[in-house]
């Protein structure tokens, strides 16, 4: 099998878990969990750069006093954001639809409920509040504290779940080491057991329980384990939350020897200076924004398979400043003859609303004139935003925000909206009406000067491993909608239909954000932590520009599956030979 490379980019596309935030110490502390003292070696250590043991830094993070009114004015402002803003409130009370796996959740009477308990360690509240919003499984909602989840819990190993045929052809899913850091000699060993439960039982448990970043159980598995990479990715032996014990147990079965592997987490600070996370006061807290990011670097790649016959496009990211590097990618494998083309969209970390509608006009330019060429969105708006919307309509704001018709086109005409009244709409619940996003300069050059590819819809295919998320979503889903470009999952559970993406439910931002387009100074997170929510939902429509449904809530299953053997989950070329095969219709 021969692989050539033709293009690569490499670009920095920042996603942020964590910014400077709070602090956490109550006036109340008792001398027997004074945090200072409890976190002295937890601090020293990760002054020096070095690890602390299991045991330490629990201390430290349960050394906290739990703070009722700290509590309640928390409580207070989640309730007031997500009842206001959050799009998907009255949804997530409904039973999920076919394909999906999840909790009904009826978030505020949850978030009040917790008024009425009484937790061990403001940690305790924490991580309740935290758990309480990820019954979601909403990827794009979240509530962050930095000094609790920039901890790393790390085993020093990555499991993975391979599919393999017996005898008698039957297939079988198993859990097998993917990488020991610390002995290579377990790789590749099968994991029978983890803490006495069946592997695979074990990581679907976990899966449910634990990953809040997708409404789709296959795509949770495979966040869970090796090979998905960045972020939300390697979360059963790579976690930022307090493990429930110090140590994991695996029963291993290699192929000289079977035995009980024990192995220890290792903990580490995701920052620098461990007091001025913790230990700051709250006015000094630093707040999150939707604009701050931790650097993290991925990369788009252009190959050939099959004797140069089908082009390989990597795409990792749906940022602005990637374009370039996919409009040139896509000429590079043109010139070098590729008569079909493979959208590999795993790992894909998302990015800016005008990307999907970018690529999709870059590989199909003739519908370019052709209105409306994207799925349509809508924000909730309400006393606080009515009056912004007026005012930016009235005053031809140049602000891009949400809150700013000007920043959208109407749906589905595609023109800019005439009166406020056709931005607000007359859906119910003060709903607005339906929008679009237009595209930037750089990207309305861009296509002017790119020629048309060669590749029509039957001659390309999407691969994903689910983990195609938010930008990457809508961009998988609207050219597998209206260009019929067949789809490929790969990974997930056995004999289960799986998606091949994840939480396209619009735009996700920070609550003081919202607060500041919105005008809504009433209350604010205390403490310095950050709420991230969802404020916009994309919408499916037909053929007559009628929306059949809410994306972010419509199971959409992949055409095609493939599952991870020993050899495609560490070479994805393997993968892209299986996609080609598929694409090139042969068994």
């Amino acid at each position: 099998m021969k692989i050539i490379q033709v293009y690569s980019t490499f670009n920095i596309y920042f996603i942020l878990f964590v910014a400077l935030l709070a602090t956490i110490v109550s006036s109340s502390k008792s001398n027997n969990a004074d945090p200072e003292s409890q976190c002295r070696i937890v601090s020293k250590a990760f002054d020096n750069e070095k690890l602390v043991e299991y045991d330490t830094a629990k201390k430290c993070i349960e050394s906290f006093p739990f703070d009722a009114k700290f509590a309640d004015d928390t409580i207070d402002a989640v309730s007031h954001f997500m009842s206001s803003y959050y799009v998907f409130l009255d949804q997530a009370k409904e039973e999920p639809p076919k394909g999906f796996t999840y909790q009904p959740v009826d978030l505020i009477k949850e978030l009040n409920s917790l008024r009425e308990k009484t937790f061990k360690s403001d940690y305790g509240f924490i991580t309740a509040l935290r758990n309480t919003i990820f019954k979601l499984k909403d990827g794009h909602t979240r509530f962050i504290d930095i000094c609790y989840q920039s901890f790393i819990y790390d085993q020093n190993l990555t499991l993975y779940s391979v599919v393999t045929t017996d005898k008698e052809k039957k297939q079988k899913q198993i859990i097998k080491i993917f990488d020991d850091k610390l002995d290579s000699s377990n790789n590749d060993c099968e994991v029978t057991e983890i803490e006495g439960k069946p592997a695979i039982q074990a990581i679907i448990d976990f899966a449910n329980d634990n990953i809040a970043y997708s409404k789709d159980l296959g795509v949770r598995f495979n966040m869970a384990l090796a090979p998905s990479i960045k972020i939300f990715s390697q979360l059963f032996t790579l976690r930022e939350d307090l493990p429930e014990t110090s140590t994991i147990t695996y029963n291993l079965k290699c192929p000289k020897k079977s035995y009980k592997l024990t192995r220890k987490w290792s903990v580490a600070f995701s920052s620098a200076a461990f007091e001025n996370f913790c230990f700051d006061t709250r006015n000094n807290s630093a707040k999150i924004t939707s604009r701050d990011k931790s650097t993290g670097s991925t990369s788009s790649g252009f190959y050939l398979v099959n004797d140069g016959k089908v082009g390989v496009a990597v795409i990792t990211d749906e940022s602005t400043n990637s374009i370039f590097g996919l409009a040139d990618g896509l000429r590079q494998l043109t010139k070098r003859g590729a008569e079909k083309l493979i959208l590999d969209m795993s790992n894909n970390v998302g990015g800016d609303p005008t990307v999907p509608l970018f690529t999709s006009l870059l590989l199909f330019p003739s519908s370019r004139s052709r209105q409306p060429n994207f799925f349509p969105t809508s924000i909730n708006i309400n006393n606080f935003t009515i009056p912004i919307i007026k005012k930016n309509f009235d005053t031809n704001s140049s602000d891009s925000d949400d809150y700013n018709p000007f920043s959208f086109l109407s749906f589905p005409s595609g023109e800019p909206f005439k009166n406020v009244n056709e931005f607000i709409g007359p859906r119910k619940n003060l709903t607005s009406g339906l929008h679009l996003n237009p595209l930037t300069s750089d990207e309305v050059q861009l296509l002017k000067s790119t020629s048309p590819f060669r590749w029509t819809s039957d001659e390309m295919i999407i691969l994903t491993n689910g983990f195609c998320i938010s930008a990457c979503a809508l961009a998988a889903l609207y050219l597998s909608e209206f260009y019929k470009i067949k789809t490929i999952a790969v990974g997930g559970l056995l004999d289960t239909s799986m998606s091949f993406s994840t939480f396209p439910g619009g735009l996700g931002t920070s609550e003081n954000v919202i607060a500041d387009e919105a005008g809504d100074n009433n209350i604010e997170v205390p403490g310095g932590n950050s709420l991230l929510l969802a404020i916009r939902e994309a919408y499916d429509f037909n053929k007559n520009n009628i929306t059949t449904g809410v994306l972010e809530y419509l199971f959409k299953p992949a055409d095609y599956r493939l599952y991870y053997n020993e050899s495609n989950a560490r070479d994805p070329s393997f993968l892209w030979v299986d996609a080609a095969n598929i694409l090139n219709k042969k068994p």
